[in-house]
């Protein structure tokens, strides 16, 4: 899904809500196919799952607990990381935005936090999902 070409930091939040409120209905199709995906780590929508199961790993949790988001209105407490960050100087590149955000599980805001790139282009913006893990 794409973003204007020089989004604001609500436009590129209220996406990630968006995001986060597909996995919390158990869509992870639909959240795989909201962001554009870094080549390096594969992102499927099993892949997803199974890292959000697994707290960030793609294996089962250590303890047998299963881990799913929960709708972020209804989580416990406020995200430990929710926050836009813009290179300093002038943009030379095509990234304009590095994103870090906690996920909602099992009814609390967790440190399982999904980092983001947002990509620059004449066109337009595009978000994509990097990292998924406990900073």
């Amino acid at each position: 899904m794409h973003l204007p070409a020089a989004p604001g930091d609500t436009q590129i939040l209220d996406l990630i809500d968006a995001w986060i409120a597909d996995l919390a209905r158990g869509d992870y199709a639909c959240a795989h196919t909201r962001t554009a995906h870094d080549a390096y780590y594969g992102w499927t929508p099993a892949l997803l799952r199974a890292v959000i199961e697994g707290y960030g790993s793609p294996e089962p949790y250590a303890d047998g607990s299963v881990y799913r988001v929960t709708p972020a209105a209804l989580a416990s407490g406020a995200p430990h990381e929710r926050c836009v960050e813009r290179p300093d100087g002038p943009d030379g590149g095509i990234v304009i935005a590095e994103v870090r955000h906690s996920l909602p599980l099992n009814g609390a805001w967790s440190d399982l936090t999904a980092t983001f790139r947002v990509e620059g282009a004449a066109s337009g913006a595009t978000l994509v999902l990097q990292e998924i893990h406990v900073f």
